[in-house]
């Protein structure tokens, strides 16, 4: 499979990031940072919930509203299957708080979601593949695992 520039920037910024985490100093940073305050769901359909918690990349939370739904439901199947495909998106593109070594297979296992979910997906089949294909070309195993 050919490497793309993307896979390369990818790599290297998997390989730099590994090793900075190897190489980190145990000292405790110079100032605390209060995390923001979680805002609360605002009242509404379950559909507005969903699209309120991702656009807030509260991906778990709007999972968790979904989880015990019905999945015979079109509608329903189609927001978990959409948002495990964001999730997935934002762990390889935008979670810089999340280390590259924890983010990527929970990528990888929200991408085989998706799959289970719609196995003609096209977005995840191809990142999947290219998350693997970086494993393999850096002689590492594949983290196996399907989110919830």
């Amino acid at each position: 499979m050919k490497l793309t520039q993307y896979t390369y920037t990818f790599l290297l910024l998997f390989l730099s990031m590994t090793l900075a985490a190897c190489s980190g100093s145990d000292e405790a940073p110079d100032q605390y940072t209060e995390p923001a305050p979680v805002e609360a769901v605002p009242e509404g359909s379950l559909v507005d919930q969903v699209q309120f918690l991702v656009n807030a990349d509260r991906f778990e939370d709007a999972l968790d509203l979904l989880r015990h739904e019905d999945l015979d439901d079109t509608q329903i199947k189609a927001m978990v299957r959409d948002t495990h495909l964001l999730y997935a998106n934002w762990l390889m593109h935008h979670a810089e708080s999340i280390h590259m070594t924890e983010r990527m297979p929970k990528a990888l296992a929200h991408f085989r979601r998706v799959l289970e979910l719609d196995p003609d997906n096209s977005k995840a089949k191809a990142d999947l593949q290219q998350i693997e294909e970086i494993y393999r070309s850096m002689g590492r195993d594949i983290p196996q695992g399907v989110a919830e």
